[in-house]
């Protein structure tokens, strides 16, 4: 039922996003404007802009005279990016170690803590807006801009992997790998140890990938 107040299109825009966040829509599943029509009683101008704007974010691919269709990233397309990020997250860590400062260290551990408090509450809006934030601070501490803004591009797309093939709404916090990568990089960050920082980011972003293999989709 829509919410008194919310944009029709933000409401359908909300209600696929959770459908595939909750695993009740698939990769390459349709998605039929009629049949939110029928359900929802919104006209289909909200829900074809709703669906470009899933589609911008890598959720939903349009395809002309098909329609609509949850994404299908390719496991080619999938390691290609981890293999970049981690090239580029371990060389701007780097930097960060030797740049950082206590103020930087104690807004990532304040960011650590609502991450914390997001897998608890399993909001996963919130966990990857803070986990986003999180890398993206370690790599404005590079003092380097490209590697901010490309960064910055990759994790957009790792996260509509995440939202596809992580189990985190069926993962305990304390066994989160996430959680305990971050502690690491923190760490390690704090005692200013560049190998340390390099040795946890290229865990981290190694075994997110192990994850999604084990989920069915790398072989």
């Amino acid at each position: 039922m829509q919410e008194d107040g919310m944009r029709s299109e933000d409401y359908i825009y909300n209600l696929i996003k959770d459908n595939i966040v909750k695993k009740k829509l698939f990769p390459n599943g349709q998605i039929v404007e009629a049949q939110l029509v029928k359900e929802t009683g919104i006209s289909r101008t909200p829900i074809r802009t709703a669906l470009k704007r899933l589609s911008y974010e890598g959720l939903v691919t349009i395809i002309p005279n098909r329609g609509a269709f949850v994404s299908s990233p390719t496991a080619e397309e999938i390691r290609d990016v981890y293999e970049c990020k981690k090239l580029l997250e371990t060389a701007a860590i780097r930097l960060a170690c030797q740049n950082i400062t206590d103020e930087q260290i104690e807004a990532l551990e304040a960011l650590q803590r609502k991450e914390v408090e997001a897998h608890a509450r399993k909001d996963l809006d919130q966990f990857i807006e803070m986990n986003d934030r999180f890398h993206l601070m370690i790599a404005e501490a590079s003092g380097n801009m490209c590697y901010e803004k490309f960064i910055a591009e990759l994790i957009a797309k790792s996260n509509v992997y995440l939202i596809f093939y992580d189990n985190f709404m069926f993962t305990p916090t304390n066994d989160s790998h996430a959680l305990k990568d971050h502690d690491l990089i923190l760490k390690a960050l704090k005692a200013r140890d560049a190998e340390g920082c390099v040795k946890a980011v290229e865990r981290h972003n190694q075994i997110t990938l192990d994850q999604l293999s084990l989920s069915g989709m790398i072989p």
